[in-house]
């Protein structure tokens, strides 16, 4: 009877090691399977969230430095108030070069024309004399100014008949902020 009761007790051991194996083991290694899936999803997303949030940090610089050069930008549109300051400027321009500022003349009838437009283009005519080399300088130093002033047309004649002075009509579009 003892071999009986080993074989016995030998079968029931390996019995109860199958059924530990099947119902305890096997089931702890699959949700231990299932929880480092999970982790590895959840790592996934954290690095892409990381990801995400700094490329919204690198979004929200740049924007943040567009915006200041929009701002700067906008800073160059005049306002129609301040159309003496652009004359002022003009005049210590042409001061610069020794030009005589002769005329200037706005097209405010086109402003008032574009009422719902933020930017109006707004027609001018400059009139200045002066030689020629500083003539030159005088427009040139225009992109320079504080505020779009872009020429269009440049018409030169000459003044006296030395030569020397000429007289220079310029016509151009002054960029005007509308609020």
């Amino acid at each position: 009877m003892t071999k009986k009761k080993f074989y016995l007790i030998f079968l029931m051991y390996v019995v109860l090691v199958f059924s530990w194996y099947l119902f305890g083991y096997l089931p702890q290694l699959q949700n231990l399977e299932t929880i480092n899936l999970k982790l590895g999803e959840v790592s996934q997303k954290v690095a892409i969230a990381r990801n995400a949030k700094v490329n919204l940090e690198n979004i929200k610089k740049h924007f943040n430095q567009e915006q200041q050069y929009l701002e700067k930008e906008k800073e160059r549109f005049v306002k129609r108030e301040e159309l003496g300051k652009v004359i002022k400027e003009l005049r210590k321009l042409a001061q610069r070069y020794h030009l005589k500022l002769v005329d200037f003349s706005p097209g405010l009838k086109d402003y008032f024309a574009a009422k719902n437009q933020k930017i109006v283009p707004l027609p001018i005519s400059i009139t200045f004399i002066g030689d020629f080399i500083s003539s030159g300088k005088f427009l040139d130093g225009w992109r320079n100014m504080p505020f779009y002033l872009i020429p269009e047309e440049v018409t030169m004649e000459k003044v006296d008949k030395s030569g020397r002075d000429i007289q220079t009509v310029v016509q151009a579009k002054l960029y005007i902020w509308n609020e």
